[in-house]
């Protein structure tokens, strides 16, 4: 550690504009004679974070967080106080002359510079081979295919990585890099005795080069493309954890892309490091990337220091969905508002600049929906029909996404707004969203990982228990009543197992060949089951067998008529609240709900209470 002279310590301060500083991370707003914010240091909704101009300070009243422009440096960027003061000292023209007086960390501070250094280096030695060496050739010719034209290369600083360790063994030799810098940096692997390799090898080999910058422009690492499309390796290599680089903590653009994004309030999110860097050179500069990972919460407060709103921009694949998915779950806990950008079918934003040019994606940018809308029209271009079955399973998928919010105004909002664009009741969905909330606080509502392995017993109880009861009661006497299963295929009741959820096992049995008395067909109706569904109808069977027989299975049926019509009635009066209704529709609803509520009440004198039903 070094020593720094007082009066070059003050000199610093002074010589800062504290609110320029703050306001490259912090989106700031004039209050009075000073600014306020959003502290970058804790997660708040409402801003605590004042910058005082006249005092060269910062305070949040929120978490205590406060001090001067070095102090924001050192906590903000996780630096020493000499390196923070360094940092503000060069951008003030300000020379410092130092006394060592602790070796160990002038040391730290020495191998740092150095690993920097070496980044920086091969960064810059990358790039000239791209941009003269004919080794590079391949690399250009891509680049041309893609329409990335030099300059683009140029201001990115785009790189090529030979083949040969021989090109960097000889460039590290000039450069005067130890080799044991370049592992520690990840540059070099160090190979492994099962390797069948000796000493180190080029971790990037015959690769377009991306270096990854920190937020104040540093190289601190590299994302290779590979180049040969037959080559059996990963598409993209990233450098791997260093002391420099986390892939959680950065965002690929964000030094350059973070001014533009404050101004906007709102950060584009794409998937890759071309289309970032085409989206900014087209000139929406408030754009930034992953670095080929999911989003992390440390990529979320980063956002969320510098806008209130993030565009997703991803492929209009499924696995461009998943991703918008994973991503709207670690970004709205924090209280950033997360839109999707639906691109059209095929295309990402690089395709899209090409092919259609920038109006294309302005006019994509500007029709970004919201998140819980996006994933209604997901849900719907992929539903069987728009029946009430139907809207009530999207109903069930939405109100996981809207059960994430944290505020209660939050969901309010969301919940009146996804019922009628289902067009359910808000207490329907309510009760969803609050399930949904018990069931991830129990640890019930994480996902499975693809390859873990599925109990379809427990699967076969899930789907059981979401099932609607009296359903399952019908169920049970077709299984072991030919007379009602009989009866129940020549009643008309396929709108009812279209409107009323929980009805699907039911609905398998109605449409299905399954005769009670013939083993064979039996056999042949369980075979063509999905697994769980199987499971299922095997609990149904073995389980004690209902009272009564096809007199109770009308009343049964009566009482799933009455469900229907209740939820037919509900639909409509959410409708009836939407705003901008003309007089004739309110008319018209109306007139309509006075029909089903007299058809209703004319199923319940008809109805019964049922037996008891199944219990899985």
């Amino acid at each position: 550690m070094s020593r720094i002279p007082e009066e070059t310590i003050q000199q610093v301060i002074a010589a800062t504009d504290i609110v320029a500083l703050v306001g490259r991370s912090v989106k700031l707003r004039k209050a009075g004679t000073n600014f306020l914010g959003l502290c970058p240091f804790h997660n708040e909704k409402t801003p605590s974070f004042n910058v005082s101009p006249s005092r060269n300070t910062y305070h949040c009243f929120g978490c205590g967080a406060g001090g001067t422009s070095i102090r924001f440096v050192m906590e903000h960027d996780g630096l020493s106080f000499v390196e923070a003061v360094k940092r503000l000292a060069d951008a003030a023209g300000i020379r410092i002359e130092e006394e060592v007086w602790d070796a160990n960390a002038e040391a730290e501070a020495k191998h740092r510079s150095l690993l920097l250094r070496a980044h920086r280096e091969i960064s810059e030695w990358f790039h000239q081979l791209l941009m003269k060496h004919k080794i590079a050739a391949p690399a250009r010719d891509y680049l041309k295919s893609r329409g990335i034209t030099a300059e683009v290369a140029k201001n990115w600083q785009m790189g090529y990585a030979p083949p040969s360790g021989a090109f960097f063994r000889e460039w590290a030799a000039q450069a005067k890099i130890p080799e044991s810098v370049l592992v520690e940096a990840g540059i070099f692997v160090q190979s492994d005795e099962d390797s069948g390799r000796r000493g180190t090898y080029p971790r990037f080999r015959d690769r377009l080069m991306f270096p990854i910058r920190n937020d104040h422009g540093d190289v601190i690492a590299f994302s290779g493309r590979v180049l040969d499309p037959e080559a059996k390796t990963a598409k993209y290599l990233n450098s791997p954890e260093t002391s420099l680089f986390s892939k959680s903590k950065v965002l690929f653009g964000f030094d350059r892309a973070k001014r533009a994004i404050s101004k906007a309030g709102e950060a584009i999110v794409c998937e890759g490091q071309i289309d970032m860097i085409m989206v900014y050179e087209a000139g929406f500069q408030n754009v930034v990337a992953g670095q080929g990972t999911a989003f992390t919460e440390l990529h979320a407060k980063l956002l969320k220091r510098v806008c209130n709103e993030v565009v997703l921009c991803y492929d209009s694949d499924n696995a461009g969905y998943k991703a918008a998915e994973r991503a709207f779950q670690i970004l709205s806990p924090i209280g950033l508002t997360v839109k999707v950008a639906s691109l059209p079918k095929g295309e990402d934003p690089d395709s899209l600049l090409r092919k259609e040019g920038t109006e294309a994606l302005q006019a994509v940018l500007g029709n970004a929906a919201d998140f819980l809308e996006y994933q209604i029209r997901r849900l719907r271009a992929s539903a069987k029909s728009d029946s009430m079955v139907e809207r009530v399973r999207m109903a069930e998928q939405v109100a996981t996404a809207i059960s994430i919010f944290t505020g209660v105004a939050q969901r309010i909002t969301a919940v009146n707004k996804v019922a009628k664009l289902l067009e359910i009741s808000e207490d329907q969905l309510n009760a969803m969203v609050k399930r949904a909330a018990n069931e991830a606080k129990n640890g019930q509502g994480t996902q499975k990982t693809s390859d873990a392995p599925v109990n379809v017993v427990d699967e076969a109880k899930k789907l059981l228990a979401s099932q609607h009861k009296t359903a399952v009661l019908l169920c049970q006497m077709a299984l072991s009543d030919a007379e009602v299963m009989y009866w129940l295929r020549e009643s008309d009741c396929e709108e009812m197992l279209r409107e009323v959820p929980g009805t699907e096992l039911l609905a398998l049995l109605v449409h299905s060949r399954h005769d009670p008395l013939e083993e064979t067909s039996q056999l042949v109706f369980m075979t063509g089951l999905e697994r769980h569904q199987e499971a299922a109808f095997a609990q149904l069977q073995v389980s004690q067998r209902p009272a009564g027989g096809l007199e109770e299975a009308k009343q049964a049926l009566y009482s799933l008529e009455l469900a229907r019509l209740q939820n037919l009635i509900l639909g409509l009066q959410s409708k009836q609240r939407q705003p901008g209704l003309s007089a004739e529709e309110i008319a018209h609803l109306q007139e309509r709900v006075m029909e089903l509520t007299a058809m209703r009440k004319e199923c319940l004198d008809r109805t019964k209470p049922p037996p008891n039903s199944f219990s899985p």
